[in-house]
């Protein structure tokens, strides 16, 4: 597969953006730099021509022309700045009279403001930057200093900015195709993984670094999607063979009878017929409680949850089978703590512990005397996986308990702890469904006397 063009991957693009952005951030703040920069520089000219102006034009006023005229030549010879300062006195034509400048073209100086002038400074032509004022007789006296200095730290400073905003372009370039490098090789893990997937092998799982990175969470997402994924399509498996496997018989056992009874008599025949009848309403019954689950499974009754007051649920359920019980010896004991509530389907949630129930009352019966059984159900705010808050509802009965390596297979389809009984196996797929729409979670245990079912439920949100 040929490989995509740089741009076509989101992660360069948005590194490249970002890159962009601090390329224009830098430009800005090294533009504000720069201005600032002349700008201190300039008014600092601007100042220190305006003092040297200031005292000469003292000093000429106290000591008289001939002293001003000596302080200018000192300047000059002084060696201090002689080859930046710019000093001319001029008569009231514009003629210089004693500096190392002169204007250019030739001309008379006006006295308003510090301003840039073009002079001839030791026979060349150079930008300058002085201060001017009026001296007595007409004649100008002017103050300043060329812009070579400054304008080669204009220079420097430009050039300077031009090399960092294309070092940080390259930068950036570089920097977004080595995000693009490092995201597509942490995509790549996903994108292999999930081919495979496609494929049809739902083992394949996408490696997870141990560093809680956002594509480290992605896989784990991932992961749990396709455990998700596998435990279902085995349950797929499961079903469609435990189907097979239980519908062959009686569908073979029907035939048989049917077609013993062609040659039957009359009476014959309606026997079959009438038992036949019998075997085709218990398939029914399976096929019913199969769709049950899977319209369970499909989540689409999701769209009734409500808030669910528990206590008054289980006290109607307790109502409704404690009659029943008391009439086979038993008892039914309903205990509920605080005032516990859940987010769900009533009805639903009403049918799963009534599932725990009929089971309870089915195999919960004491080992010996032979009496009804005695359950207990009892409902109290539990935490759940880590730490979340949420409540517990149990059904235990005072039964013989089931085989150990039978209690993780309780809940699955077609599975039958105890075999001696009627029943295909389904009561608690259903009760597992249930719990698991609502994002519970369903746990079974010996008691040792008897077994222990628990729901455990998310509280709701606050409201």
């Amino acid at each position: 597969m040929a490989a995509a063009r740089p741009w076509s991957s989101v992660a360069f693009r948005l590194a490249l953006y970002y890159g962009g952005l601090l390329v224009l951030t830098m430009a800005i703040v090294l533009s504000v730099f720069y201005v600032q920069t002349v700008g201190v520089l300039g008014a600092r000219m601007d100042r220190q021509a305006e003092n040297h102006l200031r005292r000469l034009v003292e000093h000429g006023a106290k000591y008289g022309q001939e002293a001003l005229e000596g302080e200018i030549r000192w300047m000059l010879q002084d060696g201090v700045n002689t080859d930046t300062e710019i000093l001319m006195l001029t008569d009231a034509q514009g003629h210089v009279l004693l500096g190392n400048a002169a204007p250019w073209p030739p001309r008379r100086l006006s006295t308003v403001g510090v301003r840039d002038v073009k002079v001839r400074r030791a026979g060349a032509l150079v930008a300058g930057r002085v201060a001017v004022a009026e001296l007595p007789g007409g004649r100008l006296l002017a103050v300043g200093s060329d812009l070579q200095a400054q304008r080669h730290m204009e220079e420097l400073i430009g050039r300077a900015s031009l090399m960092a905003a294309f070092i940080a372009l390259v930068m950036a370039v570089v920097g977004a195709l080595v995000f693009r490098r490092v995201v597509d090789d942490r995509a790549a893990d996903i994108r292999s993984t999930m081919a495979r997937v496609a494929a049809g092998d739902l083992r394949q799982r996408i490696p997870v670094a141990g560093r809680d990175d956002e594509f480290t969470l992605l896989g784990r997402d991932i992961n749990g999607m396709l455990d998700r994924l596998e435990h279902l399509m085995e349950g797929i498996r499961h079903v469609s063979n435990t189907i097979a496997h239980n519908l062959r018989t009686p569908l073979t056992r029907m035939l048989l009878q049917l077609r013993g009874a062609e040659q039957a008599p009359a009476a014959e025949q309606a026997a079959t017929l009438a038992r036949v009848a019998r075997e085709v309403e218990e398939l029914g019954v399976v096929f019913d409680k199969l769709l049950q689950i899977a319209e369970v499974e499909s989540g689409t009754s999701r769209t009734r949850f409500a808030r669910v007051e528990v206590r008054d649920l289980l006290l109607d359920v307790a109502d409704l089978y404690a009659p029943v019980l008391e009439d086979s010896g038993g008892s039914l004991r309903a205990q509920v703590q605080d005032a516990p509530a859940a987010l769900g389907d009533a009805d639903l949630l009403a049918s799963a512990i009534a599932n725990l129930i009929d089971n309870a009352i089915k195999y919960g019966r004491a080992p010996q005397g032979g009496r009804g059984a005695d359950i207990v159900l009892h409902a109290a705010p539990a935490q759940g996986p880590g730490g979340a808050p949420g409540i517990a509802v149990t059904v235990r009965d005072h039964g013989r308990g089931v085989e150990p390596q039978a209690l993780e297979q309780l809940g699955t389809r077609f599975f039958r702890a105890c075999t001696d009984g009627q029943g295909y196996g389904l009561g608690l797929s259903s009760v597992r469904a249930i719990v698991e729409l609502h994002g519970g979670r369903l746990e079974f245990a010996n008691t040792h006397p008897g077994m222990q079912a628990r729901i455990w439920l998310p509280a709701p949100p606050p409201a």
